[in-house]
């Protein structure tokens, strides 16, 4: 009995070191996602401008292509370290992740697209950790004024009353994008894209009440190539 209770006792241990590991590794992930932010320092050369079009696409299909083999069988799932549970029949939160990220790349301006991924990538995790050692009463105040800061970053050459209309507004879609769960839509997906649709409506809408959009905070070329 002893042996079998030492057993049990490893095994539990095992358990929590790989759900620890994998907890990082989700934590990682996502700030790691804050690299593609380098799209908008790409210089305006014919090649390069190629490549912008079509690696992002090219990655996103390859990740859509394994998750389909991986949930048809053809791959196991222990390949695809740091899956939750409830991923093992259900497409994986990176798929979301990159398929957000490409939306806001090719079609949302910078204004609107790198608060938004900079919420999926810094917040969102830090929310995660704030609602595991907190509660989730705390999650909605605290991941509110850390999206509204970055919204704050990406509009602070704008109009001050349109900068602060745009961080209420994009924090509240991207603290909703996060809390609110789907079982067939991530909020890796959420947390990106629900800021954005609510800002690219105050983006077109702008000029009508005399205020003008934003410059760019992240300009071409800045890299000495």
């Amino acid at each position: 009995m002893v042996k079998v209770a030492e057993k049990i006792k490893n095994t539990k241990k095992k358990i929590n070191s790989l759900d620890f590991d994998a907890h990082w590794y989700r934590r990682v992930f996502h700030a790691f996602g804050v690299s593609f932010l380098f799209y908008y320092m790409l210089p305006n050369e014919d090649w390069i401008n190629l490549l912008k079009i079509w690696v992002p696409p090219i990655i996103v299909v390859i990740a859509v292509v394994l998750e389909i083999l991986r949930l048809k069988g053809k791959i196991s799932s222990n390949h695809f370290f740091g899956l939750r549970l409830y991923e093992k029949n259900r497409i994986g939160s990176y798929v979301f992740f990159a398929v957000a990220i490409l939306i806001l790349l090719r079609f949302f301006p910078q204004e609107i697209a790198i608060p938004c991924i900079l919420c999926a990538c810094l917040a969102d995790p830090i929310m995660g950790e704030v609602r595991h050692r907190f509660g989730m009463k705390y999650v909605y105040v605290f991941g509110f004024l850390m999206c509204m800061f970055f919204f704050m970053v990406a509009w602070y050459k704008a109009d001050v009353r349109l900068m602060l209309l745009v961080s209420i507004v994009g924090a509240f879609g991207a603290v909703i994008g996060e809390t609110k769960k789907f079982w067939w839509l991530d909020d890796d997906f959420m947390i990106q894209i629900l800021p954005a649709a609510l800002l690219l409506i105050i983006w077109i809408i702008v000029p009508y009440f005399g205020f003008s959009h934003p410059e760019p905070i992240i300009y071409q070329s800045i890299m000495p190539w």
